[in-house]
């Protein structure tokens, strides 16, 4: 297989989910999701080169390299990476995994699937069983501690193995310039109300908790991962201004990237109770 067919896979996965819409929910969600799917295409397509470069450095056959993405959402970057030769896994809320469209798009494409909650702190999956764990705007929108999620997906890593990160960076220029002009950065209050109406597909749609590059980088090394390669960039076209700031301060750019690689096993020991659940 070409390294450059990634591209026409995805958009190949696009296009079909553009043409038979899954509605997760069933909420005749259809164009809203396809309006994300080309918001989103080239954080997809980012992370499907970011995947190959990390695979190609094992130099291991495709099909040997075991991959989970928790938060699969829609499947883009799952049935690319299948298309592509991988072993993959999507994983995500029992609400979206138990939606037949979606069971039969990733059965169509050799994608595995589990459904679980994340905080529940459970990955139904054996100890050291994947090579990669990928999560991609997902570890935002935890509403709880992600100290033992780390653990969980440490334990399910392989020693050596590979944790790919991507979401927003709070410490962006974005950000900073909201806070100076009195705006806040979080969600509008409206998402609240929005998150229990079946009118809209928001259960998973608020950032709860956003991170600095300092805070993603304590966060991972806690979860007994070592920082591979930690790099910033923004999805949408930027003014000259800005593009010149970040030029200097790449890490005012919107959005952050981390590869961290498995160094320990995770002592996982949390005391939990009703209020730290």
């Amino acid at each position: 297989m070409k390294n450059d067919d990634h591209e026409q896979i995805l958009d190949s996965v696009i296009r079909e989910l553009h043409d038979h819409p899954v509605d997760l929910l069933s909420i005749g969600e259809g164009a809203g999701e396809s309006a994300y799917l080309e918001h989103a295409r080239c954080s997809y397509l980012r992370t499907v080169r970011d995947i190959l470069d990390v695979a190609d450095a094992l130099k291991v056959e495709r099909r040997t390299v075991r991959i989970l993405e928790i938060g699969a959402y829609l499947g883009v970057v799952s049935c690319t990476l299948a298309g592509l030769g991988f072993a993959v896994t999507a994983l995500d809320l029992p609400e979206f995994m138990d939606n037949e469209r979606l069971q039969s798009r990733y059965r169509r494409y050799g994608v595995s699937i589990l459904a679980a909650n994340l905080r529940d702190y459970k990955v139904p999956a054996e100890s050291g069983s994947f090579t990669i764990v990928i999560m991609c705007e997902t570890l935002e929108h935890l509403n709880f501690n992600p100290l033992p999620v780390l653990a969980e997906v440490n334990r399910v890593l392989a020693m050596g193995g590979c944790l790919y990160l991507s979401l927003p960076n709070q410490a962006s220029l974005v950000n900073r310039a909201k806070l100076l002009s009195g705006r806040s950065i979080h969600n509008p209050i409206s998402d609240f109300a929005a998150q229990f109406s079946r009118q809209h597909n928001m259960i998973v749609g608020i950032h709860w908790r956003e991170y600095t590059a300092v805070e993603l980088e304590d966060l991972v090394i806690r979860g007994g991962f070592a920082v591979f390669r930690h790099y910033f960039f923004t999805t949408h076209k930027a003014s000259l201004p800005a593009r010149l700031i970040y030029l200097l301060f790449a890490r005012l750019r919107a959005n952050q990237t981390m590869v961290a690689l498995k160094a320990a096993e995770a002592i996982a020991v949390f005391d939990f109770c009703d209020a730290t659940r």
